[in-house]
């Protein structure tokens, strides 16, 4: 009974040594206590200087040598900008800071030495001082009182007005917003410096020292293509002081252009985004000098940036905002106050859950489906063969398949109902279908033939063939690529439709067309018999004129044979004129087949003014041309063209009899428009096209005139399609109509 009290005491004796030695000593007692001051110029609650406050804080608590009092002052400067006030704020910190001694002063900003400086009691001078700036461009004037070290951070103005021209390629002004402090007036200092590389290329304009009102409005109203480039407001230009995230907050919600800005602390506040400072970062470097001055070391004058305080970082918010893709910014760029869906919150555990009951669904209908196609697979094959044999076999359609080797697999027997051979001759000699082609498509066949399945899948061409009793039929060849479901090729299938009757009707309507146009350039010729009578007796009675001259020269003692030479070479000329005004009626009026030649489209117009510039309709109209000096051609039928323009010039010359003489004006234009076509126009001075008409000017029958038939614009659209082009009418502006028409260039 004593042995187990003793070894239940043992036992507790040693639990509770393990218990001591698992208690953490205080480890204050082995470790020294140092009090550093922080002094910052403006208000407590900036969140850049909470930014910084925080980095400096995580590295110094980290630190094992020491422990820390870190003592906070916002010395709210700006706000309170009066000479008693620094005075008895120098006591009031002489009072708290002579006793315990500080060890450090970290002075946040220039602005902090400065104050430091001019004001700081005896107890704080004979402290080491650390001064921290964002930029060292930023310091000033050399520094009057000594300090341990200087660190500095870069803003990189530069980086971020590169990055916001990227983002935005088109930006012609650039808004540079700043205060009336004296920080303000340093950072709008550095900004004009840095920026002069860049004022070739867009055109700088600095917003400084405006009051609050007016900047804002003047934020609201910038000029297109432009963006703001944010810096600070500390104090407007009515002296008020504000906090400059707050002034950012209130120019972003009127702003009609981006924002861009240099500080990690405007993030949030209204900036798309920049290559921004991190305080966080910087805070941590500031933290790390203090900690070697404190064991003595002299990390030197001035601790410069190695950049790593410096990152992209943007506002989702504002990138929507002003359509910016993610996909275009740098490599790295963290985007802050992204909105999260659902998706993008729990992806993965979606997926899973889904994957899991995707296979069970899977799994139970590989089951069902797997019992029902055994039983249905044949009875389906079945019903599928049959099928095609009776849509095949009874099709009014001609339909083949072959192999990729040319042999037929099936040929239907609708093949002699269009040629005049049997199915078994096809199968037998595939060979036949090329046999029966007429001649003159047998390059047609050869060149469809010869193309490549793969490449064209889907062909259509158009042939004739010769059936046994000699007669000419037309089809419709539509053929297919075969594959199976791995794109392997497993031949063509065929259709072959008779397509006489469409052809015969084709042709026989072309006829009447042709006919049509005839009569009507007939028609019009007999209009113009009048002026064409006075245009042909013009060089014959220039040719009697000059003959009668010439056997009074002959006459003479002794005969002037220079002035009959003269005479006899304007005989010739007038002779021409003649010949070549007939020559014109002539080809006007001849009936003949609908050929292709190249038309230059200048000489044509010409040729057709010369037969009505003296026609009754023009007279005492100005005819004016504007002919592209490219010379365009055109690949048609030069009278049909002729006779589309003759009646374009006739129809406007009729608009115009209303019109008073001295304003009737036609002009006559010729244009290249894309290299590929060009625009023949027809602009009169009359009094233009009813509204209610104008969907109706190209319809058969459809006039305004008493004596005309209204098939001229009718035969002329049916002409200008048949050239693959198109012809149109439009109101002028300044009065009357202009008709044209469009075709393909002759290239």
């Amino acid at each position: 009974m004593r042995s187990l009290r003793y070894t239940i005491k043992s036992i507790a004796i040693l639990i509770l040594g393990l218990f001591l030695l698992l208690i953490p000593r205080d480890a204050s007692a082995a470790v020294p206590t140092k009090r550093i001051l922080v002094l910052f110029p403006y208000e407590s609650n900036m969140p850049g200087f909470l930014n910084l406050d925080n980095g400096f804080r995580s590295v110094l608590s980290a630190s094992k040598d020491y422990q820390f009092e870190l003592y906070l002052e916002c010395m709210d400067l700006t706000r309170f900008p009066d000479e008693r006030y620094y005075e008895k704020l120098m006591d009031l910190y002489h009072e708290k800071y002579s006793n315990p001694k500080m060890d450090l002063i970290v002075a946040n900003l220039r602005p902090s030495l400065d104050f430091l400086e001019r004001y700081g009691p005896e107890s704080l001078r004979q402290v080491p001082v650390i001064l921290s700036e964002q930029d060292p461009r930023l310091l000033g004037a050399p520094l009057e009182v000594p300090v341990a070290a200087v660190v500095t951070d870069v803003l990189d103005v530069e980086g971020t007005l590169a990055l916001a021209m990227r983002l935005h390629p088109d930006v012609r002004n650039v808004f540079v917003v700043t205060g009336a402090s004296q920080f303000d007036r340093s950072l709008e200092g550095m900004a004009r410096e840095r920026f002069r590389n860049f004022e070739s290329r867009v055109e700088f304009h600095y917003l400084s020292g405006l009051p609050m009102e007016e900047l804002i409005q003047r934020a609201s109203q910038l000029p297109e293509h432009s963006l703001l480039f944010y810096m600070s407001v500390f104090k407007d230009g009515n002296g008020k002081a504000f906090k400059s995230p707050d002034v950012l907050a209130l120019i972003a919600e009127e702003a009609n252009a981006p924002i861009y800005s240099v500080a990690e602390s405007y993030i949030g506040s209204g900036i798309v985004g920049g290559h921004v400072l991190s305080h966080t970062a910087h805070g941590a470097r500031v933290a790390g000098v203090a900690l070697r001055i404190l064991r003595g070391e002299k990390p030197g004058h001035v601790e410069s940036s190695d950049g790593s305080g410096i990152q992209y970082v943007f506002d989702a918010r504002w990138l929507k905002r002003w359509g910016i893709s993610k996909e275009k910014l740098p490599p790295g760029s963290i985007v802050r106050y992204r909105e999260f869906s659902l998706w993008e919150t729990y992806r993965w555990q979606i997926l899973g859950i889904a994957a899991i009951l995707f296979i069970q669904a899977f799994l139970i209908s590989a089951l069902i489906v797997s019992l029902r196609k055994q039983r249905l697979a044949d009875r389906a094959l079945r019903e599928a063969e049959l099928k095609y044999r009776t849509v095949a076999d009874f099709t009014h359609d001609w339909e083949y398949w072959s192999a990729p080797d040319g042999r037929l697999l099936y040929n239907s027997p609708s093949c002699e109902r269009i040629t005049g051979y049997s199915s078994r001759h096809f199968m037998e000699d595939p060979s036949l279908f090329g046999r029966i082609l007429d001649p003159e498509d047998h390059a047609i066949w050869e060149e469809h033939v010869r193309a490549n399945p793969l490449e064209h899948p889907f062909r259509t061409i158009q042939l004739r063939i010769r059936t046994p009793d000699g007669s000419v039929r037309w089809i419709e060849h539509v053929c297919r690529l075969v594959t199976d479901e791995r794109g392997e090729f497993l031949g063509i299938r065929a259709s072959n439709r008779d397509i006489t009757d469409r052809k015969n009707a084709e042709l026989e309507a072309q006829q009447h067309r042709e006919a049509l146009a005839h009569v009507t350039r007939t028609v019009t010729i007999g209009e113009l018999a009048t002026s064409l009578a006075h245009e042909i007796n013009q060089p014959l009675t220039a040719i009697l004129c000059n003959a009668g001259a010439a056997q009074r020269f002959l006459s003479a003692n002794p005969p002037d044979l220079d002035e009959v030479r003269k005479i006899l070479s304007d005989i010739i000329q007038d002779d021409k004129r003649a010949s070549e005004v007939i020559q014109g009626i002539r080809n006007l009026v001849k009936k003949e087949p609908s050929r292709r030649e190249t038309v230059r489209l200048n000489e044509a117009v010409q040729e057709t003014l010369a037969l009505v510039r003296t026609a009754s309709p023009l007279e005492e109209t100005s005819l004016v041309t504007e002919l592209d000096s490219r010379q365009p051609a055109v690949l048609g039928d030069r009278i049909q063209l002729q006779q589309v323009l003759l009646n374009l010039v006739l129809n406007a010359a009729a608009a115009m009899k209303d019109t008073p003489q001295k304003s009737r004006q036609l002009v006559i234009t010729t244009v290249v428009q894309d290299s590929h076509s060009v625009m023949v126009s027809v602009r009169d001075s009359g009094t233009g096209i009813d509204k209610d008409f104008m969907d109706r000017l190209f319809e058969p029958f459809c006039t305004k005139k008493v004596d005309g038939l209204g098939m001229g614009l009718s035969i002329s659209r049916s002409i200008i399609k048949a050239h693959g082009g198109t012809i149109g009418a439009r109101n002028n502006p300044e009065g009357g109509a202009t008709f044209y028409f469009i075709l393909p260039m002759d290239i």
